[in-house]
């Protein structure tokens, strides 16, 4: 056992009886300093680190420049009689021990040393875990053992990891139970595993979909234990917790293109074996055909059976194109030109009752495509969100720059930090369910019903993205419509471009994760800088008068699953500027005339026209 004791004695003989002591404690080395004045012990104590002090009380003058010094130094004292001990005792001064010296020897030190020391070694290691746990990336939560039915244990300590990935503050959620983190896409088959085993006081491991204050889900593991006492008592449970969001939408990602590369391997396979029964039926046909010419009713049949063929040809270079064997040939190209080019074609599907609205953008940005693939990317999804409106409707095309590279606040998940040409195309058609939405790029999947569709119109979008490195992203409300977003890699974008500088501030509060970031797009388009959340105290603070938000974007949905009464609270501070959303009818039947109200999934367009209609002055 090592330490460094500080002593404080001014008399030669008395210090060599207490080195006596100290040396005859076995196995103890100390490194000791001798100081004549409590002055000098004070002085030494500011530089220089020790363990304890030891020295020999005898005057009250030595007790007040120690009560003086607000020393934090473990202290032991030699005291001369129990007059003098009671006297210490009574002090405001804590001392460690108080010895009295007629009765002091080597084994009484030695306990009174080793006790310091062991207390000091033992604040010194939960000092350090203190520190640890504090500054480690992973959530250490603790919380009281019961109760585990409603309204739950209640949380006695969170780690700073716990504030930077939930977004709440300790005070906020002391008191509270961790059940405010759950949210609608927590699985509650895992909650009543975790239940169970805490019930039956054993750990458990899950992975588990949490919410931060603003509503953004995240993934997390855990691992959960109870804390037992000296009794074997369960007074606590202890989790400690990973952010694994990343490697979770990894491994989706992972999933997804393995799936698709398997069924892109399968249908190019076929292809390629459909590739050569239709050479060989071609080529009998052009047989026929000249042996056929004097029979104008054989060379209809053959004709016939030709123009099908072609048709064959053409659903297998769709295969091909999925399956990345035929390989498409870039260029670089305005696409914003492109496809102002190709809007007279894309004319040529409205109908009486379909109406096409576009929003191309006029600045000149060049990308890596083949044109032609972007051009029947957009044809395909055009004439999908007409089949979507069989009773009629509106389709909006419009185009836009996404700095996804250098842009602060939310960004579109998935993207690489880099700039891209967003290309976005929307319905007000039928929509989709989760489900049918999870299969609209597999190979000959179709919605329109027999005869209406080959099942490959979208899957030859998702090849000609995925061969141009680009992303794409489905958002959906059913019965409302539909958005299909390409996002294109931008291989340069026109220096002479205004950039809108993003200085106005809005509050993006949506249910949809994915819309929010939608809307998060169109408003840096405008020149807004967003910020998306869903806690109602933002929202009340708006309605407050926040000089900081110019307005806020807010779903109806969200405000009344958090039990928001809008019309009291607009007719207490009055409209403002709020702009409503909605994937549901007769939502805005209790909104005054000041309020607009965008139907989901809405369009750049629609929010442009909105945002006029509070009072905001665009560009």
């Amino acid at each position: 056992m090592r330490s460094s004791i500080l002593i404080i004695e001014e008399k030669e003989e008395e210090y060599k009886w207490i080195r006596t002591l100290l040396g005859a404690i076995e196995s103890f080395t100390p490194n000791c300093t001798r100081v004549l004045s409590f002055q000098e012990a004070l002085h030494r104590a500011k530089t220089e680190s020790f363990d304890v002090i030891l020295f020999q009380y005898d005057s009250q003058k030595s007790l007040e420049d120690l009560e003086k010094s607000q020393i934090h130094i473990p202290l032991i004292v030699i005291v001369g009689d129990q007059g003098s001990k009671e006297v210490l005792k009574n002090s405001k001064i804590k001392f460690t021990d108080l010895l009295l010296k007629e009765s002091l020897n080597t084994d009484l030190l030695d306990r009174s040393l080793r006790l310091v020391l062991q207390t000091r070694t033992t604040e010194e290691n939960l000092n350090l875990l203190k520190i640890g746990i504090e500054r480690s990336k992973d959530i250490f939560l603790i919380t009281e053992a019961s109760p585990i039915d409603e309204p739950g244990p209640r949380i006695v300590y969170v780690n700073g990891a716990f504030e930077r990935l939930t977004g709440y503050k300790r005070e906020e959620v002391l008191g509270k139970t961790p059940r405010i983190l759950q949210g609608p896409k927590t699985d509650r088959k895992v909650l009543d595993r975790i239940r169970k085993a805490i019930s039956e006081a054993k750990p458990c491991f899950e992975e588990i979909v949490n919410y931060d204050k603003d509503g953004k889900e995240y993934w997390i593991e855990m691992d959960i234990f109870p804390i037992v006492n000296n009794q074997g008592i369960v007074t606590h449970l202890m989790g400690i917790e990973r952010d694994i969001t990343e490697r979770r939408n990894t491994e989706e990602r992972i999933r997804h293109s393995q799936k698709m590369e398997a069924v892109g391997q399968l249908a190019g396979g076929m292809a390629h074996d459909f590739n050569n029964l239709l050479n060989v039926i071609l080529a009998n046909l052009d047989l026929l055909e000249m042996k056929l010419k004097d029979s104008e009713d054989l060379m209809k049949r053959v004709r016939s059976a030709q123009d099908a063929i072609q048709r064959g040809v053409e659903i297998n270079k769709r295969l091909l194109a999925f399956s990345r064997k035929q390989a498409l040939n870039p260029e670089s190209c305005d696409v914003n030109r492109v496809l102002r080019d190709f809007v007279p074609i894309l004319d040529r599907i409205k109908t009486e009752k379909v109406e096409i609205e576009y929003e191309i953008a006029d600045e000149k940005t060049i990308c890596d495509i083949e044109k032609t693939g972007l051009e029947n990317a957009l044809l395909n999804l055009a004439l999908n969100a007409r089949d979507a409106m069989p009773e009629g409707g509106k389709i909006f095309i419009s185009t836009g720059f996404v700095r996804n590279g250098d842009t602060i606040g939310p960004k579109i998940s998935g993207l690489e930090a880099k700039d891209y040409f967003l290309v976005s195309v929307t319905d007000t058609g039928t929509g989709m369910d989760d489900l049918t939405k999870a299969r609209i790029f597999d190979p000959f999947f179709s919605t329109k019903g027999g005869g209406k569709g080959t099942g490959l119109g979208l899957t030859m979008v998702y090849g000609f993205v995925k061969q141009s490195n680009g992303f794409l992203k489905v958002i959906t409300a059913p019965e409302f419509g539909s958005s299909f977003l390409i996002f294109l890699p931008v291989h340069r974008q026109d220096e002479s471009q205004d950039i809108p500088a993003t200085k106005r501030k809005t509050l993006v509060m949506e249910e949809n994760r994915e819309t929010a970031e939608l809307a998060c797009v169109y408003l840096r388009e405008l020149g807004y800088e967003p910020h998306i959340s869903s806690d109602m105290n933002r929202l009340a603070k708006f309605f407050s008068g926040d000089p900081e938000i110019s307005f806020v974007l807010l779903d109806l949905q969200l405000a009344d699953s958090k039990g928001i009464d809008l019309k009291k609270e607009l007719e207490r501070f009055g409209s403002g500027k709020l702009i409503a959303t909605s994937s549901s009818r007769g939502d805005n039947s209790e909104l005054p005339n000041s309020v607009p109200l965008v139907r989901k999934p809405y369009t750049k367009t629609s929010l442009k026209e909105a945002v006029r209609n509070i009072g905001e002055i665009l560009p």
